[in-house]
Formats: C-alpha cells, structure tokens, sequence
C-alpha cells in the first residue's frame, strides 16, 4: 500500500502546526517526511511566527495558551494571503467561534491520523490551484467562487442557509464535522450552540 505522507519532489508547502499538547508530537514526524512544518505550543509564539512568514496553512488546537486558537485563525485570514486554517479540538462548544473567525475545516479530536493528513491534503491542493488561478487571471464578474467559498470547499464545513438553529431559531446553520453516517455536528455563529442533526447531502 501505498504511504499517503511520501515525500514529494517539489518545494514541501508550509505548515504550521499549533498545539500544547504532547500526544499531538507523533503527527509532526509524519507530516514533515512531506512538508516543511514548524510547531507552536501557544498562540502567542504562533502569532509571532505569522508576522515573519506566510504559511500556506495553520493547523491549530482551539483552546491554546495566551492567543485562542480562534484569534490565531481571525489574525491569518486578515493576511493580505490568507493560508487555510484547519482547527481541532476535543471542546465542541469552541467551534462557533473558530467558524465565524473563517476557518476552513474542523476535526474533532480524537481522529485517525490519516483522517488529519487527507484533510490537510485536500485543503493544500485547493489552495494551490486557487493562488494558480489568481496568478494567471485577475478577478472579474466571471469567477464563479470567491477564494474563501473554494477553501470551505475543500474542509467538512458547509453553510446551510435553510436550517434553523434549534435554540435562537436563526436561519442558517453550519455543519462541519461527521458524527456518524447519518448524523453530523451543527453549529449556530449567533448563539454559538451546537448539536448533532441528520447529516444534510
């Protein structure tokens, strides 16, 4: 079989990778056999990192020390190139917030380790063929998805406009993560609530 971390010939796009916890060292050694990646264990050292270079893409725990992981996403996405973010946790309460500061996937923890490297895949791939496309174009009324849109494309996060919140009863509702085959997690950006519901296709 073949491994899904081979290294690749080209230049290894950036990660960073933010995360006090110990247990999440293991992943690190994988990823960097593919990318070059470089580990936080605080907001604040996170922030520092991003104000000196431009990752393509920000792996990050929510509930992380002096700068929430929240405010580390909010921060990246005001970049004049904003890298994707992927959060995880083991809070659920804690994703509203992380959606309404634009991050474009979720994993709730604890996950399978392949399950982290085909989401990072996936939202590194999306990215690349974004920033090509803006390299060989310049935006016009033609472009059919904002580079935000084709980044929630690439995560678990999808806008439901038609669902309503069970407890403010505000229209719209984001799912971003499974928990079952049927049944999937759902967060309201107003209230900041969650729950789980029948999976929407």
């Amino acid at each position: 079989m073949l491994n899904p971390l081979s290294p690749s010939p080209t230049i290894p796009p950036e990660i960073l990778f933010v995360d006090a916890d110990s247990s999440a060292a293991p992943f690190l050694g994988a990823l960097r056999e593919k990318y070059s990646v470089t580990s936080a264990s605080s907001g604040d050292s996170a922030l520092q990192y991003l104000s000196r270079m431009k990752p393509g893409l920000i792996v990050t725990e929510l509930n992380i020390p002096e700068v929430s992981g929240s405010e580390l996403c909010r921060a990246a996405k005001n970049l004049a190139i904003p890298p994707a973010v992927l959060v995880t946790t083991s809070m659920v309460e804690l994703v509203p917030e992380a959606l309404e500061a634009g991050c474009d996937a979720v994993l709730l923890k604890p996950f399978a380790p392949n399950l982290l490297y085909a989401r990072i895949g996936r939202l590194l791939r999306v990215r690349s063929e974004m920033l090509r496309a803006r390299a060989h174009r310049q935006y016009a009324k033609s472009q059919h998805l904002s580079e935000r849109s084709a980044l929630m494309q690439a995560g678990s996060n999808r806008v439901w406009p038609d669902t309503y919140c069970p407890y403010c009863n505000h229209q719209g509702a984001t799912s971003f993560e499974f928990a079952s085959h049927r049944r999937a997690w759902f967060a309201c950006v107003e209230c900041k609530k969650v729950w789980i519901a029948k999976r929407r296709e």
